[in-house]
Order: structure tokens, then C-alpha cells, then sequence
């Protein structure tokens, strides 16, 4: 009984006494908008993800609804949003983190190197009392060599 009334009720109800798109005014989608703005254009400044130029353009784009009131330039930008909102999805998977894969490298690189030059300990700063007798003659002989 109460579905039948709600299709009685839509079906009452012209387009004009629908309710609108947004719960909320034009003056703070407005201000959500810019904000969104100016928050992902930081972020792409300094992080250089192209996933968030492509929201910076996105969201403050779902202002052109309030242009008009036509059906077809509503689908239009609905389109155009989720092709970018789809497009946003895909470069932040593709170009996940690309300076922290450069600097994985640069740590290859230096473990590369670690493994091809044999480890050298420094035992000058080593007190001969401190360290065993072994330890303490091979101290002495760098001492010997370094003058």
C-alpha cells in the first residue's frame, strides 16, 4: 500500500515541483567548488599527480549544471564528469608514487654498491684497552701506515 502510494504521489508531481539536484544552494556548491579548487591544484603543485589536475578541473565543472535547466546539457556534463572522474581513477592507479619508486632505485643502487666494494671498518677509532689484542695490533699497523 505505501509503494502504491509513493508512485501515485510521483506520478502526481510535475517536473517543476521536483525537488532540485543539489540539497543545497548555488552559493555553496559555489564555495565547495572553489575550495576543491584551489585545494587540488596545491596538491598537483606539490606532488605532481596528474589525478588530481584532472579532479581540479572536474569539480569546480559540475557548476556548468546551474547554466541551464536542460535535460540535455544535464546528461552532457554528467557524461563528461564520469569520463573524467574515470580518467582520474586510472592515472592515480598507473602513476602510483613515481618518486618513491626513484628513490627505491637510488637504495638498489647504493646496496649495489655496498656489495661490490668490500666493507672497510675503521678501527682508528677503536681504543686498543677497549678491544681485543688481535684488534688492538691491527691498530696499531693502520696507525703505522697512515704516517
Amino acid at each position: 500500500m505505501i509503494f502504491n502510494d509513493l508512485l501515485t504521489t510521483m506520478a502526481q508531481t510535475s517536473d517543476i515541483d521536483q525537488p532540485t539536484l543539489f540539497p543545497f544552494p548555488f552559493g555553496m556548491h559555489l564555495c565547495f567548488a572553489l575550495i576543491s579548487l584551489v585545494f587540488f591544484v596545491y596538491r598537483f603543485v606539490t606532488d605532481k599527480r596528474p589525478y588530481q589536475l584532472i579532479l581540479a578541473i572536474a569539480i569546480p565543472l559540475s557548476l556548468t549544471i546551474w547554466i541551464s535547466e536542460n535535460r540535455k546539457l544535464f546528461y552532457i556534463i554528467g557524461a563528461v564528469e564520469l569520463v573524467l572522474l574515470i580518467a582520474a581513477l586510472v592515472t592515480s592507479i598507473v602513476f602510483k608514487k613515481p618518486e618513491d619508486t626513484a628513490a627505491d632505485d637510488d637504495d638498489d643502487d647504493d646496496d649495489a654498491d655496498a656489495e661490490e666494494a668490500p666493507a672497510v671498518q675503521d678501527l682508528t677509532e677503536v681504543a686498543p684497552a677497549e678491544a681485543p689484542a688481535e684488534k688492538a695490533a691491527e691498530v696499531e699497523d693502520l696507525r703505522e701506515v697512515e704516517e
